[in-house]
């Protein structure tokens, strides 16, 4: 048997190994990204037992059938700031929600579902929610960058703080720094003009407050994304709803979308 001894390492040189070995490992992390473009077309989410979907959309907003309405609206005037902001609900912001300029109240009756067929993944009622983002629109960010989300349901209209967001039922959670995920790269295309993409949960994941949709509010909780443009809105199908009725629940969907949803009767 051959014993091999090797000279011992010094102090410098296993800084200098352990240092080395960090920034690949931080260097790997800041280059892990997720991209929803017209390469890239659906991102499926189903890590922690979540099923949501990003589906790049990119329809103009004057040629679709159908009526958005606004419930988050995020502006930092271009300034490359991190923002985080929610839809509190009341008349005037929160202090600690500064960048949006909407944050109205949602219901789960107002946000509405659609059955809808994935490209990967099995049919299913799903909640949309339309982003129609506003970004710089050169090369190095011509995208929205999604670090978090978060989607909860409660029966509040409106909450003082984003911490009393977060103590409702949990529905969603995108985190970028969940091992093999990063940074979420959202299609950005005609500012305004147009919606971009598209989010999918699965209306099973919402949490209904007295199996009611008209008093199921919904939370929704932007942690973070840069601004770099204009404002970003993210909005609901204000054609499309919940209605209870005594044998269960009505779907009324009258938005076309393009053809690219069907509509059923949920019973």
């Amino acid at each position: 048997m051959r014993i091999f001894v090797y000279p011992p390492i010094s102090q410098k040189a296993y800084l200098v190994a352990m240092c080395l070995g960090l920034s690949l490992c931080l260097l790997s992390k800041s280059e892990a990204i997720i991209t929803v473009d017209a390469n890239n077309t659906e991102y499926r989410d189903n890590q922690n037992g979540y099923d949501a979907y990003y589906t790049l959309y990119d329809v103009n907003k004057s040629s679709a059938n159908f009526s958005a309405q606004a419930f988050l609206t995020t502006d930092a005037s271009g300034s490359s700031a991190d923002v985080t902001a929610y839809n509190d609900g009341n008349t005037t912001n929160n202090s600690d929600n500064q960048y949006a300029s909407d944050y109205s109240s949602l219901t789960l009756a107002q946000a509405g579902a659609f059955t809808y067929k994935p490209e990967v993944g099995a049919e299913d009622d799903f909640v949309a929610f339309y982003l129609s983002a506003n970004q710089q629109g050169n090369s190095s960010s011509d995208f929205y960058g999604l670090d978090g989300l978060e989607i909860y349901t409660s029966a509040n209209a409106t909450v003082s703080d984003i911490a009393e967001a977060r103590t409702g039922n949990l529905v969603y959670e995108f985190d970028s720094s969940r091992p093999d995920t990063g940074q979420l790269r959202l299609f950005y295309g005609s500012g305004n003009s147009n919606w971009d993409v598209v989010l999918f949960v699965p209306l099973t994941a919402f949490t209904l407050v007295d199996n009611d949709y008209q008093q199921t509010y919904i939370q929704f909780v932007v942690d973070t994304y840069t601004d770099t443009g204009g404002p970003d809105s993210w909005q609901y199908d204000a054609n499309t709803t919940l209605i209870p009725e005594p044998s269960g629940s009505l779907l009324i969907s009258l938005g076309g979308i393009l053809g690219l949803f069907s509509r059923r009767r949920l019973r």
